[in-house]
Parts: structure tokens; sequence; C-alpha cells
């Protein structure tokens, strides 16, 4: 049972995760059984990045998506 909450969790592990090469960005997600979870969004899904990005994260979940690159929008 983790003892922390899951954004707090988030937010104190988002520079380490985001300091892995191949991590486009962090979020709040979810299971396919609707369980919370810590999302780290990556470029490319890797073998490397699999063995890198730990499962969970003080008890909470990780999950892997492969977002692709993320850039800001254009406002104009």
């Amino acid at each position: 049972m983790p003892k922390r909450d899951i954004n707090v969790v988030m937010e104190a592990h988002t520079s380490e995760l985001m300091a892995i090469p191949g991590v486009a960005g962090v979020a709040i997600g979810a299971l396919d059984d609707g369980t919370p979870c810590i999302l780290v969004l990556v470029i490319k899904e890797t073998d490397e990045l699999d063995r890198k990005i730990p499962k969970t994260l003080e008890g909470h979940p990780v999950s892997i998506f492969e977002s692709g690159e993320i850039k800001p929008m254009d406002n104009k």
C-alpha cells in the first residue's frame, strides 16, 4: 500500500524520469483496470527504456506509453 499520494510521488520523481534519454513526459494515468498509475511517455519504447524505467515508484504502478516526440502547439 503506497504511503504517499500518487501526485506527490510523481512530482518527487519527475526530474529523475525526465533525465532518462527518450522520456518525453510524465503524467498521472490509469491502468486498464482503472488503477491510477504514473505514466511515463516515451518517444519510442525500447528494451533499454523498459529496463531503465522502474515498474513501481513508492508502491504506485508505472506504465510506459509510446507517445512520440511531444512539441508545443503553435498558437498562431
